[in-house]
Order: structure tokens, then C-alpha cells, then sequence
């Protein structure tokens, strides 16, 4: 385990399970602002899972899922698991110091470099993948998954525009549809429209949309009671959409109807049918030999009043 640390910020990284950050704490208030799910998980299982394997293993926080995305496919006969290896299987550690960290990973075709940084306030990120053969394709995202120290009793989210739409994890759409209107509107499934910016976890239930093309990469989310805030900001040339999962004591099974979680994820692909889906409607980063791809992404806590 990875421990990152300034006077402002607290960071936990675990190369061992897909590098995954498990603890954003603002030292200022104590606060731990990344969710966690409401049951115990099983230990890390390095390989292409399926999503029922992924989903036991998942203790919250913030994992990079690449180059997979979503729902397991094969891509020219390679096999590719639930929201891709890379985020279930062991880092190397290249590097590490009080605040700073850099992890690596290599699988299907990829070289991935991953470096955190504390600086100012903010956790910084920096991921590049570099293909170690021609025609390798991938998608990426950033699972990042809020937790109740934000959420409850409701929070807010601020976003810059884009296009909201209701996915279906078994059929989409892909992209926008026609009549999707601007953000805080998301067209839903059934064809009706609801406002997405005020989050209630005093009500049940559950919504998984998109928010295509977005102007700029960033978003705030605030807790009404606390004023507790974190805003990310990404590459949106990279990432330039932005999943998001609200799951409000919605789910059974493991979940056991207790999950009080908001992922806000910044995204290469909209939506969540997997890399085969997205490769196949040219949505897929595609890297020759040598070539590289590259993202940032900012995490930091602040306070309103």
C-alpha cells in the first residue's frame, strides 16, 4: 500500500489491485470524500474478469479502467473482462516518495504509466499509454466514485453543458440522441426529461447517463449541509465525456439495498457496451507501434460557506 501525503490532502493508493486510489481525505476537515460499498470484499484476482467477479472485489474509491471499458468483449480474438484488466490487476511501483507516485502496468499491446503527485492541494494525475504493437485499441475511464461525506443528506453538481442521456448497459444509445437536450436535462430511456444537478439520498433509487462532449473537463459536486466540495478537472481532448452512476439503496444481491454512491467518471467512450462496440462504431483510441495516448486529471477538496 501506497500512502500520499500533504499538509491539505491524504491519498491511498493499493498497486496491488489495479492501482486502485482507495482514500482521498481532506485533511482539513477529516472528511473521506470517495465512496465504498456496503459489503466485504473479496481479495484482488489479477485476469480477465467477468462482471460479477469485478463487482466482488469492488471496495469503492477510484480505479483506471482501460482498456476495457464496461461490459466484457473480444477485440481480433483477444478476450477483454469487465471494465478492462488493467484495473483489477498488480502495478509496478517505479517510483515512490512522500508525495508522489508512479505505477506501471503492460498488457494487450500496452505499456501504461501512471504517475500521482500532491501538489497545492490537488492530487494530480498523469496516465500514458504507449502501444508496444500496430492496431492496439483502447478505451479509458476515470471510475471515480464519491461517498456519503458528499452525498448525504444532498449534494449538487455543477457541470460546464454537454448532453445528457440515459444509457442501457445491454443497448445504449452511443451516442446522443436527436432531442437530448443540455445539461442539467437528461433524456431518459422512456422518452421523458429530468434534472440530474440535485442529488437526494433521502429517496431510493438509481440513474446511469452520460454527459456527451462536454465544453471543458470539470466538475464540482457540494455537499448542501457541510459545503464540503471536490472538483475534478480533466483533458476533456482525451476524456471527453463523463459517465454518471447514482446508486441510492437501489440494488440487491451483494449491494443489500444499503449503497449510498455517486460515480463521476471522466470517459473516452460514451457510453458502456465495451471496446468491441466502440471500436466497431470508430469510437476507440487506435495506437500504432511507439504511439502514445495521454490524459490528466485534478482531484481537489475546498469548502464553501
Amino acid at each position: 500500500m501506497i500512502i500520499l501525503r500533504s499538509a491539505e490532502l491524504l491519498v491511498r493508493v493499493d498497486p496491488s489491485h489495479g492501482g486502485e486510489i482507495l482514500d482521498l481525505v481532506d485533511l482539513a476537515t477529516g472528511r473521506q470524500l470517495l465512496g465504498r460499498p456496503p459489503f466485504a470484499s473479496l481479495g484482488p484476482l489479477d485476469g480477465e474478469l467477468d462482471e460479477d467477479s469485478w463487482t466482488a472485489r469492488y471496495r469503492g474509491g477510484w480505479q483506471t479502467v482501460t482498456p476495457n471499458a464496461g461490459n466484457a468483449c473480444s477485440v481480433d480474438g483477444e478476450h477483454h473482462g469487465f471494465h478492462g484488466r488493467a484495473s483489477a490487476a498488480p502495478w509496478a511501483i517505479l517510483e515512490e516518495a512522500l508525495s508522489t507516485a508512479t505505477l506501471r502496468w503492460s498488457g494487450r499491446g500496452l505499456d501504461i504509466e501512471r504517475s500521482l503527485a500532491i501538489v497545492g492541494g490537488e492530487l494530480r494525475i498523469e496516465t500514458g499509454w504507449t502501444a508496444l504493437r500496430d492496431e492496439v485499441v483502447l478505451v479509458a475511464v476515470e471510475h471515480l466514485v464519491a461517498g456519503v461525506e458528499l452525498l448525504a443528506p444532498a449534494a449538487r453538481l455543477r457541470l460546464p453543458g454537454g448532453a445528457a442521456f440515459e444509457l442501457s448497459e445491454a443497448d445504449g444509445p452511443i451516442r446522443a440522441p436527436a432531442e437530448t437536450p443540455g445539461w442539467p436535462s437528461v433524456l431518459l430511456l422512456d422518452g421523458s426529461c429530468e434534472d440530474a444537478d440535485e442529488i437526494s439520498l433521502a429517496k431510493a433509487g438509481g440513474r446511469f447517463f452520460v454527459v456527451e462532449s462536454l465544453p471543458k473537463g470539470w466538475y464540482e459536486l457540494v455537499n448542501s449541509a457541510t459545503g464540503q466540495g471536490l472538483r475534478v478537472e480533466w483533458d476533456v481532448a482525451a476524456l471527453p465525456h463523463l459517465w454518471v452512476w447514482r446508486e441510492v439503496r437501489m440494488s440487491g444481491g451483494r449491494w443489500r439495498c444499503q449503497a449510498e454512491l455517486l460515480g463521476l467518471e471522466p470517459a473516452s467512450v460514451p457510453h458502456s457496451l465495451g471496446l468491441a462496440r466502440a471500436h466497431a462504431e470508430g469510437q476507440a483510441v487506435v495506437l500504432d507501434r511507439g504511439a502514445r495516448f495521454h490524459s490528466t486529471i485534478t482531484a481537489a477538496p475546498f469548502r464553501r460557506p
